[in-house]
């Protein structure tokens, strides 16, 4: 089960205390608190300008001297006097140049640590140029993977009120615009949020961003409670809106990652997947090494656990032939691929090679029609629905029931291979076919952060003979 690093986590999110140090937390840094404040007085510091956060336990302590200015982070063990030497006065005199220029995004873009964004700004935010409040609190909010219910209302309300006039979203028949919020343990609740998209997808990618999302919500709102509009999928069609000002809530039916129910669920696909996923890398998939590299082993390896976990949990009624099909499937559905880019043929040359390579999956019992059927689904995997639909209803020699089976498992393989565009954030889950598949898009997000190679890796050491 995949956890948000804590160290990611709080370097990421909101200060939300800020207490004095004590000579308890001092001892971290192997200092008693006088030692401590006389390395700072000898650099011109005043120990009082340590704010604590005891909930954080990996970046809770910082310096930050609001009026110099100067922020930095102390870590436990750290070598205080050594990291002040090494910064100099460089810093402070950098940051009151900014300052005095009206630099205000370079400022907090340099010299304020994440999670002292929100306290620094609460106490400078007057001080800011009108014109420039809203786009230099938005820089800020940005930054901030978890705010974490530390923006005051009425910073808000003044921010709010001098956001610049942008074109609205388009309203629905009813009058008003349907808003889409991706949700994760620590998101505050719809009623206190006010930053969501006018686009699924994107809502969805920021729920996946850590495999931990729990939650898609749906709200509509009326056009007036809506604060600015960032439109574009470059710009996550962000709608600012009013905290609480929506007019319905509803949540989509999806799996939520939650720590407790995961591993659960993800028993059910594993003894499957350790005995077919080694196949998929003696097929000469590219191991995927960065981000433009979206088509590789990974990839399908995680389609073979979607469908594995389809076919244990989703109520459909498909028998064992029907769970070979969807292994097959999964493990030769891109082994014709040449390049990352759209590539509507890749199904016809992924056949072209099994054929011509003679590929068999080791462990499945399928007959010479099953291979047909496995193979039609492959060749028509990348064609648009109805296209592949068509073609598998002019299939020669199927029975009804072989047919209306076949149409049920092209659109199960399109959607497990489908659910894997989470990768790029390019899942619209409104898109996907199958009841059970649109469940899993949280599921599949989780599945970024499972290393499904080292676990096939781990079984094989294990299952090795001794010598």
């Amino acid at each position: 089960m995949p956890l948000v690093d804590k160290y990611e986590r709080e370097s990421l999110g909101s200060m939300t205390q800020f207490e004095s140090i004590t000579d308890k937390r001092a001892r971290q840094f192997e200092l008693s608190l006088p030692k401590l404040s006389q390395i700072l007085q000898e650099h011109g510091l005043n120990v009082e300008n340590i704010v604590v956060d005891p909930t954080r336990k990996h970046i809770g302590v910082f310096y930050a001297d609001y009026d110099c200015p100067l922020y930095f982070p102390i870590f436990a063990g750290d070598d205080v006097d050594a990291r002040i030497k090494a910064m100099g006065k460089r810093p402070v005199a950098r940051a009151g140049d900014l300052l005095s220029t009206g630099e205000w995004l370079g400022f907090y873009g340099g010299h304020v640590p994440v999670p002292m964004m929100i306290y620094d700004f609460q106490r400078r935010y007057r001080d800011i140029p009108k014109d420039k409040l809203f786009a230099v609190w938005h820089g800020i909010y940005k930054k901030i993977d978890c705010s974490n219910g530390m923006w005051p209302s009425e910073l808000l309300d003044e921010v709010f009120r001098y956001a610049p006039k942008s074109t609205l979203p388009e309203q629905g028949p009813d009058g008003f615009i349907t808003l889409y919020r991706g949700m994760g343990e620590l998101s505050q609740p719809p009623e206190k949020a006010f930053s969501w998209s006018t686009h699924p997808g994107n809502a969805l990618w920021f729920a996946n961003s850590h495999g931990c999302g729990t939650d898609v919500a749906v709200a509509k709102a009326r056009p007036e409670s809506i604060v600015a509009y960032f439109p574009g999928f470059e710009n996550e069609n962000e709608v600012i809106l009013r905290p609480g000002s929506y007019v319905s809530l509803q949540y989509e039916d999806m799996i939520p990652i939650k720590k407790e129910k995961i591993p659960e669920l993800f028993s059910s696909a594993m003894t499957d997947f350790l005995a077919y996923g080694p196949q998929a890398q003696r097929l000469g998939y590219p191991v995927e090494s960065s981000p433009s590299q979206i088509h590789g082993v990974k990839h399908v390896l995680r389609v073979l656990f979607l469908s594995l976990l389809y076919f244990y949990n989703s109520g459909d009624f498909l028998n064992e032939v029907d769970k070979q099909i969807l292994v097959y499937f999964s493990l030769l559905h891109d082994i014709g691929r040449t390049h990352e880019a759209v590539d509507p043929e890749h199904g016809e040359k992924a056949v072209a090679a099994i054929e011509r390579r003679g590929l068999r999956i080791k462990g499945l019992c399928l007959t010479k029609r099953e291979h047909w059927f496995a193979n039609e689904l492959i060749r028509l995997h990348c064609r648009p629905d109805e296209e592949g639909a068509a073609r598998i209803r002019s299939l020669p020699g199927l029975s009804r029931k072989d047919r209306e089976r076949l149409l049920h498992l092209y659109d199960i393989c399109k959607d497990v291979d489908g659910l894997d565009r989470v990768r790029f954030n390019g899942l619209d889950y409104r898109l996907l076919r199958t009841t059970y598949a649109k469940r899993l898009p949280l599921v599949a997000g989780c599945l970024l952060y499972e290393d499904l190679l080292g676990a096939l890796s781990w079984n094989q050491r294990e299952n090795q003979s001794p010598p």
